[in-house]
């Protein structure tokens, strides 16, 4: 045998060993085939079309309806229809706020996933302890509740599940900074959780696309709760929320989505305030409904 061919089999025997280490630290895995001289790799890729992708809009206008107030909040709303995103104050709607009621939808949906309400017409014993609010004052059902906002049936929903396990869904749904502390049932309330009104729209666009780690019986039932009002052509599925602990100053919420029977892209929303006199809590509902009248979510679409 010649050195040449002994060289040349030496060199084989080297690149085999080479191949076989790299395997074996990558945990022998099979690697793949490297693409073909013809194929394009942006051609592989999920592209967006240049007509759907969505644009950031800054409505400083529509402020007025919180001047009128003569406080500060913000709404932002996705309109799926237009692909656009629109604020009232862009730096607002990235701000981070405690969720308080609004947190009933998280909740809501970790209940029925782990059975903890089996549907909306899971019963809850009122304890006989008399709360602030009347319509809590009574035996509720999960639907009741959400309706209602009756805190200590979600509290009790948050102590059977388990902290861990609720910290667990709320990194599986990225929901807001994901911080289900320190106290395991109220840390939507007064504790560390927070979320802005733009974390609030795309957590809620998740929940619409069914994009969760949720069974599709959680989705469908989900839906029956979270139904909060429809007219001719429209359903909207929406939750209220007043953090009145919140520092430095109580803050509620409006967020949710509305549907169209004649167009079935949502139209989304968040709206937070100061909350600096209970007389703003109806306005919460009215300004959001305002903005959505004026984008022509809450009527059925003109022929």
């Amino acid at each position: 045998m010649t050195l040449s061919r002994l060289s040349t089999g030496a060199l084989l025997v080297c690149l085999a060993l080479t191949a076989c280490r790299a395997s074996f630290a990558q945990g022998g895995a099979t690697p793949a085939p490297a693409p073909s001289a013809t194929s394009s790799a942006p051609a592989a890729l999920a592209v967006v079309p240049a007509d759907q992708r969505e644009r950031w809009e800054t409505r400083p206008e529509l402020q007025r309806h919180f001047a009128e107030l003569g406080t500060e909040g913000t709404i932002a709303v996705l309109d799926t229809r237009a692909h656009r995103w629109i604020a009232s104050d862009s730096v607002r709607a990235f701000e981070t706020f405690l969720p308080a009621s609004t947190f009933k939808i998280p909740m809501s949906l970790i209940a029925l996933e782990t059975g903890a309400a089996v549907d909306e017409t899971h019963p809850f014993k009122w304890d006989g302890t008399e709360r602030r609010i009347a319509d809590w004052n009574r035996d509720q059902t999960l639907a009741s509740a959400y309706r209602v906002s009756a805190v200590w049936v979600f509290q009790s929903l948050a102590r059977q599940v388990g902290q861990p396990t609720v910290q667990q869904f709320l990194r599986d749904f990225r929901y807001g900074n994901a911080i289900a502390g320190p106290v395991g049932d109220r840390f939507w309330l007064d504790g560390d959780l927070r979320i802005s009104a733009v974390g609030q729209v795309e957590f809620l666009r998740r929940v619409h696309d069914r994009a969760l780690p949720l069974s599709d019986r959680t989705y469908d039932i989900a839906r029956k709760v979270l139904l909060r009002e429809q007219g001719p052509g429209w359903r909207m599925y929406a939750k209220t929320g007043w953090a009145d602990d919140a520092r430095p100053r109580p803050i509620g919420w409006f967020v949710g989505w509305v549907e169209q029977d004649r167009d079935p892209r949502p139209v989304y929303f968040a709206l937070n305030l100061d909350m600096t006199d209970v007389a703003f809590a109806p306005r919460r509902e009215e300004i959001a409904k305002r903005v959505l009248r004026a984008l022509g979510a809450l009527e059925p679409a003109r022929p």
